[in-house]
């Protein structure tokens, strides 16, 4: 196994990791996630598809031979060991549907939620866990870092594209090119990064930046912004429309800001309120949309935000293929001047 796959292998239950010690370098070294669900079979995400186990400890991209299929005894050891056998301690993560591991890894979850109030307090009977593999691409965010600095100071980026395209991977890298002058001896900024959920800096790389780690994201750009003058803010998916505004509050005091939103073209990213709202902030100079999960990390095209909002005021086609043209502006928004 690889390292980074060695670590994450690291919390599952003695039998599924000893099967999984057995494949080949080159697949572990191309698996994004380990995905166990109760009674279902075990199953390797890669670019390439999705693989699954068999009982002989065999991966395939077909069904063939009966798959290894994960039990409820080793889903809940699975849960246990990634929480380091102290759930109360990682409550409100799991609240939110993850878990973080010391090393970075982090790890989706499915259950019944319990509620009070009308708010999630537990997540009982976990019948799923994605549990992510952690890793560095030094040099990966190279094409980017040149983009960020292309106007003389550090502009703001929305990188866009849909799950395991490479955002994350992507702003980590950036994040540390960005801090210590890229990888062929650039200038060096002032670099925060707001790292709620500890997936960012848990694999290591960030040592030249100001990493706000557990806060709540808009408390940690806020904080960021007050007490550690950065140059540029990074922090990882713009969510609900309540934590949008309040991130861009935090940045309204003329930081350059760098996020991640989960989008795989311009008509995707437009029929989302709170991202279209962000665009309309003026909070975003540039949006690089990626080219998808086939080809991690890969730019697919990079866009003016004024040019994107006069494109969405001009012609938008939704999905049954008609034109919608119109001069109140996309969905009702005009757009404003940069």
């Amino acid at each position: 196994m690889t390292e980074e796959f060695a670590k994450a292998a690291a919390y599952l239950p003695a039998g599924l990791r000893e099967r999984l010690a057995r494949l080949a370098e080159d697949l572990t070294r191309r698996v994004q996630e380990i995905r166990l669900r109760a009674g279902g079979p075990v199953t390797l995400s890669a670019p390439d598809g999705e693989w699954r186990l068999d009982r002989n400890g065999v991966v395939s991209l077909h069904a063939g031979a009966p798959p290894m299929l994960c039990s409820q005894s080793q889903m809940e050891e699975c849960f246990l060991r990634l929480c380091n056998y102290s759930v109360h301690t990682h409550q409100q993560e799991i609240c939110n549907g993850f878990i973080t591991t010391a090393n970075g890894c982090r790890a989706g979850i499915a259950g019944s939620a319990v509620r009070e109030g009308g708010r999630v307090v537990s997540v009982r009977n976990i019948t799923s866990i994605c549990l992510r593999i952690a890793r560095r691409h030094d040099g990966c965010a190279s094409e980017l870092y040149r983009i960020l600095v292309s106007r003389g100071r550090p502009c703001s980026l929305l990188i866009c594209g849909e799950p395991s395209s490479g955002k994350s991977s992507l702003l980590k890298d950036l994040a540390r090119q960005m801090s210590e002058g890229d990888n062929h001896g650039g200038r060096c900024f002032r670099v925060a990064v707001a790292d709620e959920r500890g997936e960012l800096s848990g694999s290591g790389g960030l040592t030249s930046c100001d990493v706000l780690k557990g806060y709540p994201k808009a408390e940690g750009i806020q904080q960021a912004v007050r007490c550690l003058a950065p140059d540029v803010v990074f922090f990882d998916e713009l969510g609900t429309m309540e934590e949008t505004s309040a991130v861009l509050e935090g940045l309204n005091a003329g930081v350059a800001a760098v996020t991640t939103a989960h989008c795989w073209d311009p008509a995707s990213l437009l029929r989302r309120p709170q991202l279209r709202a962000a665009l309309h902030s003026g909070a975003f100079d540039q949006i690089v949309f990626l080219k998808g999960r086939q080809y991690p990390g890969q730019i697919a095209q990079v866009i003016e935000t004024g040019d994107l909002l006069a494109q969405g005021n001009r012609d938008f086609t939704d999905r049954s293929g008609r034109s919608r043209r119109g001069s109140s502006g996309f969905f009702g928004f005009e757009p404003k001047g940069r």
